[in-house]
């Protein structure tokens, strides 16, 4: 998730095309960062130590880590503490943009600067982003006073990475009372503790999901698509109601609906997720309770 949403928040400054994207995400799923990037991401060597580094890797038959520990840049320790890192998805698209000669850690680091100014996030907010724990993502996104719908985001926002699209992006949630869209589904889950989870878009965004979801093309939304969207949300509402069910609460999910020309949803209170899935603007509604209107 924190590729996509660092990536996401690079293309929207110009720093990267949709093309460019598209190919980072993909890359980044098949390499492993190098020691160079994570040392330097930790601030355990520079960039210029690095790159020395790796010069003296051309001229001798040493890993790199061997050479740093020789030359008196890092201890074995910290070696060993870098090795166990190299799976991280961060520095994985960090290695990703070095490797497509994009851009350095050292740049990455310094925008990353500007996404925690431009977010309003603590140092340690970006640490808990760098470590990729959806949950704990997700909470950062989340208003403070939303915390009542935390166990069915999260329940959705996992599902929606199994099945349709692992490199997911989500922007700042938030509160309202009105939120307008032009398609989309829904599912009411009724019962004492009982919610609404919907998955709504504009013009054909959820075109893709559905198609991936279904393993079919669909050029605008119709029937076929929000039947797909459909039972993805039915799969996210099954997952939470299960969870939920566990604190014995008795819950029931009603059939799905469907809105092809709809203006916008209303409630007393809803939750609203701006997420990028398969690389288009799709939204996760959820309301608690089944009180709302679709205009």
């Amino acid at each position: 998730m924190i590729a996509s949403i660092i990536g996401n928040y690079l293309k929207e400054k110009k720093l990267l095309s949709a093309e460019q994207l598209m190919d980072l995400l993909d890359a980044h799923r098949k390499v492993r960062a190098k020691l160079g990037i994570i040392a330097v991401s930790e601030g355990l060597i520079s960039q210029e130590e690095a790159d020395r580094i790796n010069r003296l890797q051309a001229i001798m038959d040493m890993r790199f880590g061997d050479i740093a520990i020789e030359e008196g840049y890092l201890t074995e320790a910290q070696v060993e503490n870098l090795l166990k890192k190299q799976e991280n998805s961060y520095l994985a698209f960090a290695q990703a943009l070095e490797n497509q000669r994009l851009m350095l850690i050292e740049q990455l680091e310094q925008l990353l600067i500007d996404f925690q100014y431009d977010n309003g996030f603590t140092s340690s907010d970006i640490e808990i982003l760098k470590c990729d724990d959806i949950d704990q993502i997700l909470t950062l996104f989340m208003p403070q006073e939303a915390l009542a719908y935390e166990d069915i985001a999260s329940v959705a926002v996992r599902t929606l990475m199994r099945l349709v699209d692992i490199d997911i992006s989500i922007g700042r949630g938030f509160l309202t009372n009105r939120h307008e869209f032009e398609n989309g589904s829904l599912q009411k889950v009724s019962g004492e503790t009982g919610f609404t989870t919907c998955l709504v878009g504009k013009e054909r965004s959820l075109c893709e999901a559905a198609g991936f979801y279904a393993q079919e093309v669909f050029n605008t939304v119709d029937e076929d698509v929000l039947d797909a969207i459909g039972e993805i949300v039915n799969c996210i509402n099954g997952l939470a109601t299960s969870k939920l069910s566990l604190k014995d609460e008795t819950l029931d999910l009603c059939p799905p609906e469907y809105y092809l020309k709809a203006t916008a949803i209303e409630a007393e209170e809803l939750l609203v997720i701006p997420m990028k899935l398969l690389s288009k603007d799709v939204d996760l509604v959820i309301v608690l309770g089944e009180a709302f209107n679709i205009l």
